[in-house]
């Protein structure tokens, strides 16, 4: 019998052992593909960055006497052998090397590079698919300086860097990717600048929970970071005169300099500025002693006269009583100052020749005085000329040129030049009406949209989730006929655990209702007692009005959080509406109840600080609690539980209000 059976399932065993061979070695081949392609992805990535990174260096550095030299330039662009580069990332990198060339080089000095062809629009497409973040910042980049070199004009690049940055905001949101929408958007809002200082604004504080702070590493998506958000958000309030706000943006630039190790007395001009106009010179001339100590920390010659005139600058906003003698005191030997630069990539007034012409507007003849402003008024001229963004500096200059015709006495001019001051900053920018329409959403309608991308982005990862165990449970199917038995095991446990997935809220981790309802029937009818608890966030609609939903979502997931780490095993925890929660307590006392209770509102209004906004607030909830014992009607003790929650919430929220089943219907009768 034994040896007839062993004949007859030795040619099955032999079939199966021979065909798990080769799904064995068919899984190995997938495997190894996939492996390969993750590589190739990682290694693409990483070519990507670093490329990324040669275009931001070239970008604020080439022929700029800060930073690295154009012969160091010229070692990076030759040692990554980009001319050689025929794949995607080489062809957009070398077109937008190619358009930076355009607006940087001169005739002496020349970016290594040339360009068979610009990259095409699939080029682009292949780039976006490896780092979004990176591929807008690149994208802005090259529309940026394209429009630059075909548009020496900036009313004419204007016509059309608006709008293209518009679109690739566009494209942005498309990919629910929050930081690269920000950096779309604060490329539109440097452009906007020019035109329309609300607009700026607006784009400006719709990025900033987005954008990251400078990363060396990533440095082409993070140019344009938090700290020059506030630094551009201070510009933005000083030219609609709201200093207060100027001041606020300020201070974070300056805390920021410091913490990152990258402070200079540069950084200190706007808070200067701001203090003055609102009259604090005080506190003015306690950041020109700071930006002093700065400049001699980082022993720099252009810092210290940058700081010689801040201190000057307050003086002359001030011109109370012996002022005017700190001021010649200050710029009567200014000689030991010739010849030094400025960094090109910071828009400064010519101070060597603005502290000159102050002196001699308080010393000088007539005639030294007039050459001396006309030496000044050039200088602003010519800084505006080949500056992409000449409004602020002609803004500057007549500011500038009234204060000094009026130190000076000759107050017709003074008020010359204000009037210019003022007719610029008020003229009408009819010619950009049609830029002004392309943005027409709400601050409040960009919470939604970004609230939406939000849920998409979850969506996604579902899906990719999901994709990723269809795929791997389609290669465990190939392995049947040796390993039937620990598959079936498997899909039984893969089926619980999806199904389980779908008991669950996402967002807090906590039961749904139905859920919660089945779970604790049976529990509830028992002889131990226990504790079923309503708890209702405090004022949570506020938040979400004030802060956006973004903000609330995160409310809730913090929540979730605390109340799961302190439950146990035995207790369950639902989602009983927007704001509300159920909580059943098993074998649990009113008094355990409360106490628990308490330890988890203590540590949930301990958060102060969230990652989805800078606003710092705490959050409370109230909650009512009531103790069973062998129940059955869970509506009845719900109801119960809800009009103790509603107790007290009124007598002022935070509250906590516990009683026995029993003691409530007595109560209650």
């Amino acid at each position: 019998m034994n040896k007839r059976f062993s004949c007859a399932i030795s040619p099955l065993f032999y079939f199966f052992f021979q065909k798990s061979r080769l799904y064995l070695f068919a899984v190995l081949l997938s495997l190894i593909s996939v492996n390969s392609v993750a590589n190739n992805y990682q290694s693409e990535e990483e070519r990507f960055r670093q490329l990324g990174n040669i275009v931001n260096t070239v970008m604020y550095m080439w022929n700029s006497p800060s930073g690295m030299s154009n012969e160091e330039i010229t070692k990076l662009i030759v040692a990554s052998d980009i001319q050689q580069d025929s794949s995607e990332i080489g062809k957009v990198i070398k077109t937008v090397l190619y358009h930076l060339d355009g607006s940087l080089s001169t005739s002496d000095s020349k970016i290594p590079l040339d360009l068979a062809e610009e990259a095409s629009p699939a080029d682009w497409a292949y780039l976006k698919n490896i780092n979004v973040s990176r591929y807008v910042a690149l994208k802005a980049v090259f529309i940026m300086y394209k429009t630059a070199n075909a548009h020496s004009d900036t009313s004419e690049r204007l016509q059309y860097s608006i709008p293209l940055l518009y679109s690739l905001k566009q494209e942005a949101l498309k990919t629910s990717d929050h930081h690269a929408v920000a950096i779309a958007s604060i490329w539109l809002a440097m452009e906007y600048s020019e035109i329309n200082q609300m607009k700026a604004v607006v784009e400006i504080e719709y990025a900033l929970p987005f954008l990251k702070h400078i990363d060396i590493e990533n440095g082409l998506e993070t140019a344009l970071n938090k700290r020059m958000a506030h630094s551009w958000l201070a510009d933005a309030y000083t030219n609609l005169n709201d200093y207060s706000r100027a001041v606020i943006h300020q201070e974070f630039v300056i805390e920021d300099s410091k913490e990152h190790d990258i402070a200079t007395s540069y950084v200190y001009i706007g808070v200067i500025n701001s203090l003055s106009h609102l009259q604090r010179f005080d506190d003015a001339l306690t950041m020109v002693d700071e930006a002093e100590q700065v400049s001699i920390t980082n022993q720099s010659a252009p810092q210290t006269l940058f700081s010689l005139w801040l201190k000057v600058s307050v003086f002359l906003h001030r011109d109370e009583p012996n002022d005017r003698e700190e001021i010649i005191a200050l710029t009567k030997n200014l000689s030991h100052f010739e010849g030094i630069t400025f960094p090109t990539n910071i828009n400064l007034l010519p101070v060597l020749s603005a502290l000159k012409t102050t002196y001699l507007a308080l010393e000088g003849s007539d005639a030294e005085f007039k050459k001396a402003m006309n030496t000044l008024t050039s200088d602003f001229n010519s800084q505006a000329k080949h500056s992409s963004y000449s409004t602020s500096i002609l803004l500057g200059k007549h500011a500038h040129l009234s204060k000094l015709y009026k130190l000076r006495g000759d107050f017709k001019n003074a008020l010359l030049h204000q009037h210019k001051y003022d007719l610029i900053r008020s003229q009408p920018n009819g010619s950009y009406a049609h830029l002004d329409e392309l943005n027409t959403e709400s601050p409040l309608q960009r919470d939604i949209t970004i609230t939406k991308l939000q849920e998409m982005a979850r969506l996604k990862d579902k899906q990719t989730l999901k994709l990723k165990a269809e795929r791997f449970q389609a290669l465990s199917f190939a392995l049947v006929a040796v390993m039937s038995t620990f598959l079936l095991f498997w899909f039984w446990r893969r089926q619980r655990s999806r199904a389980q997935a779908s008991e669950i809220d996402d967002l807090t981790g906590a039961l749904y209702r139905r859920v919660m309802f089945k779970e604790i029937a049976k529990p509830m009818s028992s002889k131990l007692s226990s504790c079923l608890v309503l708890i209702d966030l405090d004022h949570f609609k506020k938040i979400n009005d004030r802060y956006g939903h973004v903000v609330g979502d995160e409310v809730l997931t913090i929540f979730g959080q605390v109340v799961r780490q302190r439950i146990r095993k035995t207790d369950k925890f639902c989602r009983y509406g927007g704001e509300e929660f159920l909580l059943y307590l098993h074998d649990t006392t009113e008094k355990n109840a409360n106490a628990l209770l308490e330890d988890i509102k203590m540590s949930l209004e301990s958060q102060q600080n969230w990652s989805t906004t800078e606003a710092t607030f705490s959050v409370s909830f109230s909650a009512g609690v009531i103790q069973v014992k062998a129940e059955r009607n869970i509506s009845k003790i719900i109801k119960a539980c809800d009009n103790l929650l509603y107790r007290a919430k009124s007598t002022g929220r935070g509250k906590i209000e516990t009683m026995s089943f029993p003691a409530y219907l007595n109560e209650n009768i």
